[in-house]
């Protein structure tokens, strides 16, 4: 199979049932179908929490905080991706007329498959495990629920995938089966979600690193044909290419700034929540599910924190490499014009490209250290609570 896009097929399907991949007919119906339904599940999300705000239910409320919060991050996610579509469809042009470029070069096109199979790679795996990590999440509370009836509780209450409150009647047949159903369906839905827009921002973060890897073969090739008078044309590319590679970096800065900034405030949440869960579960009964069910939870998140964090710290790895690939050309046997170009370029270079969140905070592994030091520390403030 050919690639011919660093968007895997996958996110494309995805971004369609969201409503934001344009040309799409009824896209406004999808995405206020996922809009409408994540805010209606999230309004019985909140009642359960607000009605269990008790230092008393300390560790109930934690544990469906987190879950809650995931769900408000999707929300905010697909909201605002929606918001900014006319970035993202730009940003789609822009990636389909680098791909035409690079099939008049082999080279070049070999750079850009490359980069688009990683990306694949990376888009469907983030998919699959999200897939498998919220299943098992999930149906942890009915192994919870097993192990008690196994060891002969009298327990009767049925209750859901997740922990919601309903104000009316829901435990009687074929209501709770129904709303059981809807509700593990939707939180399957959402966990696909946050995996299609962190792998979206994988895959942009991918095609401009295949941009930047040509830019650094055009100063080889600049060398190269630097005594045969052929550097002038190759140079004038390689600004337009570079000046494109800019703009494209600052329209993700727009796209995924608010989103980025909501996710890192919420991931640094759901981690401390579900610290503070895996370490009660460590002397509960039955702690070895709900210890299971935690710790995969907790690294679930824990990765989702490391991907975005590692797509800004690559993207800015990445930037670095024009300045180093300049100054390794031979600027200095090029006519005097030609060489205050390339100093120019190395200079524009020197400021890295990055993702931030908000403006605030640049994403680096840096930035992923400080969520989990945040993180640990509200654990050890609720673990002295409770």
């Amino acid at each position: 199979m050919i690639v011919t896009s660093t968007i895997s097929p996958a996110l494309k399907i995805g971004l369609r049932c969201l409503g934001v991949w344009p040309d799409m007919p009824h896209s406004t119906v999808y995405c206020l179908i996922v809009l409408s339904s994540t805010l209606i599940v999230q309004c019985f999300q909140y009642l359960y929490v607000f009605s269990h705000f008790k230092l008393s239910e300390l560790s109930n409320l934690v544990d469906s905080l987190s879950s809650t919060l995931e769900s408000s991050l999707m929300f905010i996610k697909v909201a605002s991706l929606w918001k900014h579509r006319r970035i993202f469809h730009q940003l789609l042009v822009a990636m389909d007329n680098d791909w035409l470029e690079c099939n008049d070069v082999d080279q070049y096109l070999n750079i850009m498959t490359i980069k688009a199979s990683i990306s694949h790679f990376w888009s469907n795996a983030m998919l699959n495990f999200n897939t498998f990590a919220g299943m098992f999440y999930l149906l942890g509370d009915y192994a919870i629920r097993f192990a008690y009836l196994t060891k002969g509780y009298n327990n009767s209450w049925r209750q859901f995938p997740i922990k919601v409150q309903f104000p009316f009647e829901a435990e009687q047949s074929p209501i709770f089966e129904l709303l059981g159903l809807a509700l593990f369906l939707h939180v399957m839905l959402g966990s696909c979600a946050i995996a299609i827009i962190n792998g979206l921002i994988f895959s942009l973060v991918f095609h401009v690193s295949g941009q930047i890897d040509i830019i650094c073969q055009g100063f080889k090739t600049i060398s190269k044909n630097i005594y045969v008078g052929s550097s002038v044309v190759t140079l004038e590319i390689l600004i337009k290419r570079h000046n494109r590679v800019v703009l494209f970096s600052e329209q993700i800065g727009k796209l995924f700034s608010f989103i980025i900034l909501m996710q890192v405030c919420a991931n640094t949440l759901i981690i401390c929540c579900l610290g503070f869960v895996i370490t009660i579960s460590i002397h509960n009964e039955i702690g070895v599910i709900v210890l299971l069910k935690a710790i995969l939870g907790y690294f679930a998140i824990m990765i989702e924190a490391f991907i975005i964090c590692l797509a800004g710290e690559y993207l800015s790895f990445k930037s670095k490499s024009i300045s180093d690939a300049a100054y390794e050309s031979l600027w200095y046997d090029m006519p005097s014009n030609q060489g205050k170009i390339i100093s120019l370029m190395i200079l524009r270079s020197q400021k890295r490209l990055a993702i931030t969140a908000g403006k605030i905070m640049n994403l680096s592994l840096e930035a992923f250290a400080s969520i989990m030091k945040a993180s640990a520390s509200y654990v050890s403030v609720l673990h002295a609570m409770y």
